[in-house]
């Protein structure tokens, strides 16, 4: 009851910086009648996922080359600070409402960016940017993600989407275009005892982003309505929560695909216990040999799964955001400015494994010729779609996340009215 109680308060905390943070004026970009504000100092002051000194973390590795040479070549000083993933638009939220200081570039996804603009966390960034000649080549995946109403609020760097990877030789005529397809060589495979598939499903919003949504908008439906409450508790989202059931009670899924973290799912695919395995353009971070099997043909590459309409993936963009109230935005301009050159863009882009968002990195880079950034490039061309947005984006999907988990644990649960208790619970506690 603690860890509720809490849970409760963390969030009741978030609604009010929402709720005061949109009431507060958002300072005027250069060129709106007010001059552009001067940086106190030479620190740029940023906050990231990344662990900048764990040898273990790639990313982190390749970022802290490109500050030391900011440093170097431009005379600044830049004051990292590493957050958690899933903290940083929250952290970020409550440090504009507070009034206090406040990073001057924060690393978000695509996904997080229209609730902090509700929120008023966000320096419009058009006018600050228009005689950076890079920004003219930003490609329709940071268009899409960053402009809303016509002003920029956010610089992509890379696009990524959810995929699935099977494995070739199980699957000769290519990975299931359909449910009931799903089901047959679901019970094909189960005679080999392996799954048809294995994926993170537990009690996260990222849970509902990459596997359940796709389903739900090839089949029509909708996650959140155009105001941002739930609009899950439909005919479409209960087919596709009805036909989950069926495929996890008939063992199609690995109980640790609910019940653990994603770490877990996914030894299930490197243990050699499933035909494929549902993850990211992202997944080569975390399991070892998957670019090279891919790469070789051993490994093929999926989209979505179609259900009853055109397949899709969820996509991601991921970027940078300059806060309200930040210091030195002209220090945050000048690290944008040499973290979206085309060496480093594409440098970064690899190892997020990732596509560019700019046309001179994608050329500069290794995307062309190699089978996984082709069939990344592809898939998410073809079928890549950003999530609809909500002001309370991730609270809505982890109460939805956990209401899903408990459906396939309890297969005969009827989904109707256990997703409208889901919808009303977000409405109750959060639109009041």
């Amino acid at each position: 009851m603690k860890t509720m109680r809490f849970a409760m308060w963390v969030s009741l905390c978030l609604l009010l910086t929402l709720v005061l943070a949109a009431c507060a004026a958002v300072p005027a970009a250069p060129g709106s009648g007010a001059a552009q504000p001067a940086a106190e100092s030479n620190e740029i002051v940023v906050w990231s996922r990344y662990d900048l000194d764990d040898p273990n973390d790639s990313n982190g590795a390749v970022l802290k080359e490109f500050i030391t040479n900011l440093e170097a070549t431009e005379g600044v000083k830049v004051i990292h600070e590493q957050v958690a993933w899933d903290q940083l638009s929250t952290k970020l939220a409550l440090a504009v409402q507070s009034g206090g200081d406040v990073p001057d570039l924060v690393e978000t996804g695509s996904q997080h960016v229209p609730a902090l603009l509700d929120a008023g966390a966000l320096s419009p960034l058009s006018e600050w940017l228009k005689d950076e000649a890079w920004a003219e080549d930003l490609t329709d995946g940071d268009k899409r993600a960053c402009i809303h109403d016509g002003e920029r609020y956010c610089v992509a760097n890379n696009v990524r989407g959810g995929m699935t990877y099977y494995k070739a030789e199980l699957f000769p005529n290519g990975f299931p275009t359909s449910p009931d397809e799903a089901m047959a060589a679901c019970e094909a495979l189960k005679a080999d005892g392996l799954y048809l598939n294995t994926f993170f499903a537990g009690r996260s919003y990222g849970a509902i982003e990459i596997n359940w949504w796709p389903l739900i908008k090839s089949n029509g439906g909708s996650i959140f309505d155009a105001e941002g409450k739930p609009a899950w508790a439909s005919d479409q989202v209960v087919e596709v929560a009805k036909w989950a059931q069926r495929m996890f009670q008939n063992g199609c899924f690995p109980q640790v695909a609910l019940t653990g973290d994603f770490a877990d799912s996914q030894i299930v695919w490197t243990d050699g216990q499933s035909a494929a395995f549902g993850g990211g353009s992202w997944s080569p971070n975390f399991v070892e040999g998957l670019l090279d099997q891919v790469n070789s043909g051993q490994v093929a590459m999926q989209g979505g799964l179609p259900f009853n309409g055109t397949p899709h993936v969820f996509m991601v963009s991921e970027g940078w955001v300059v806060p309200t109230g930040a210091k030195n935005p002209q220090g945050a301009v000048a690290f944008l400015r040499a973290f979206m050159q085309p060496e480093f863009l594409a440098k970064w882009a690899e190892a997020q494994f990732g596509i560019p968002t700019t046309n001179a990195a994608y050329a500069m880079g290794k995307f062309q010729g190699s089978p996984f950034y082709e069939n990344v490039d592809a898939i998410l061309g073809e079928q890549g779609a950003y999530m609809e947005p909500s002001p309370y984006y991730v609270e809505s999907l982890d109460i939805l996340a956990t209401t899903w988990q408990e459906l396939m644990l309890n297969p005969d649960r009827d989904p109707a009215p256990a997703l409208q208790q889901a919808a009303d619970e977000v409405l109750g506690r959060y639109w009041q």
